[in-house]
């Protein structure tokens, strides 16, 4: 690949900056520094910021080929280590063999040794603690951390950041976990926190606002790094084949006296649909949530199906507790939550009746004149008559 003058100049500061990487002792070292050079490059992207970082380091392995020199040899191994995947492949083909450094061999090898989760009652938010270790500690380094905290009801990761001290880290997630009784630790597996935490970081990536972290953007790449050597989650631990809906419709749960036909099932797949993650976590927040942002302005239901859906989601948080075991008082507290929002409910749904502006309202505003949305001359003439021009 050519390098242009520019991207030599543009360049130039920053190996100037990444000097002192050609001399340190590990790959682990290595893969801090690699990963907070991309950091910044994350960092200040206002958009597309996981593309931004590919093309940032997919240059970088630009302008270091055919060098041989201590530098480009520590900065083409670290990003084989940590730079996105494609990219690291790129990194790994341009590195001299006579100037890489005596830690190569460990760069990118550290291997997944406990996995642990800490969570309020609820699941709202998780930490997640995945350990990782060298197997040569001299020349890969030290056993380290990656801690992830997570928000379930926001869908994003609010923060990462990388200890050199497991041992002290979990001993302070059992301190936590042993004086709170809201907190849950548990063992889980290396798969299962793979599984959970790559979609939320994509979606954090593309937030318009990165969480309010030192960290996060410096440690996101060797996160990555590491997630990618954990082993997928099985079709089974995934819960493909499960309907949770008609899971909940068999149980008694679903019995609600003088519900009409079809309600029921219509406002579970409606739950299902929000809460599709994981169906089962409720919580005062998700409920909230689900009740007073999300279907107002995305769900489309009939008028039938507005009034029966904070009855049929009572019943589906109680089943949903049931299912995952949750203490007596952490449903009721949900179930408290649900009925303190119906009056928010019920003016989030008048308001955008009258305003529709989302696929989903204009929607539901012609269910609720009785049009039939697949006969599209009758959809035509209700726009026509419906929408401002």
């Amino acid at each position: 690949m050519s390098v242009s003058g520019k991207q030599q100049e543009f360049f130039a500061p920053i190996l100037a900056a990444c000097a002192p990487i050609a001399a340190v002792d590990t790959a682990l070292d290595a893969e801090f520094a690699v990963s907070a050079l991309l950091g910044g490059a994350y960092a200040a992207a206002d958009e597309q910021r996981a593309a931004a970082v590919a093309r940032f380091a997919e240059d970088l392995v630009a302008v270091l080929d055919g060098r041989e020199d201590a530098l480009a040899g520590a900065l083409l191994v670290g990003l084989a280590g940590v730079a996105p995947a494609e990219v690291a492949d790129r990194a790994r083909a341009a590195s001299n063999a006579g100037t890489q450094p005596v830690w190569a061999a460990e760069i990118g090898t550290a291997r997944c040794t406990d996995a642990w989760a800490m969570s309020d009652v609820y699941g709202d938010q998780t930490e997640f603690v995945l350990v990782f270790e060298f197997s040569d500690r001299d020349r890969g380094g030290a056993p380290h951390a990656c801690c992830v905290l997570t928000d379930a009801n926001l869908g994003v990761v609010k923060d990462c950041w990388t200890s050199t001290e497991p041992e002290r880290v979990l001993a302070d997630c059992r301190r936590s976990a042993a004086s709170n009784d809201d907190l849950q630790l548990a063992e889980v597996a290396p798969s299962t926190a793979r599984a959970a935490i790559e979609p939320l970081l994509a979606h954090t990536d593309e937030l318009l606002e990165l969480p309010d972290s030192t960290e996060f953007a410096e440690d996101r790449a060797l996160l990555l790094a590491r997630l990618a050597t954990l082993p997928t989650a099985s079709a089974e631990d995934a819960g493909a084949g499960v309907d949770p809906v008609a899971e909940f419709l068999a149980a008694p749960e679903a019995e609600i006296d003088d519900a009409p036909d079809g309600v029921v099932e219509a406002c579970a797949r409606l739950i299902a649909e929000y809460a599709a993650a994981d169906p089962y976590r409720w919580s005062p927040t998700a409920a909230e949530r689900f009740l007073v942002d999300w279907v107002p302005t995305s769900a489309v239901l009939d008028p039938e199906c507005v009034d029966w859906l904070p009855t049929v989601l009572l019943a589906f948080v109680t089943y949903a507790g049931r299912r995952r075991g949750l203490p007596e008082d952490a449903v009721m507290a949900t179930q408290e939550a649900i009925r303190e929002d119906l009056d928010d409910f019920a003016a989030a749904m008048a308001d955008t009746a009258g305003n529709a502006v989302t696929a989903a309202q204009v929607a539901r505003a012609m269910l609720t004149d009785g049009v039939d949305p697949t006969d599209q001359n009758a959809v035509r003439t209700w726009l026509a008559s419906n929408l401002p021009r």
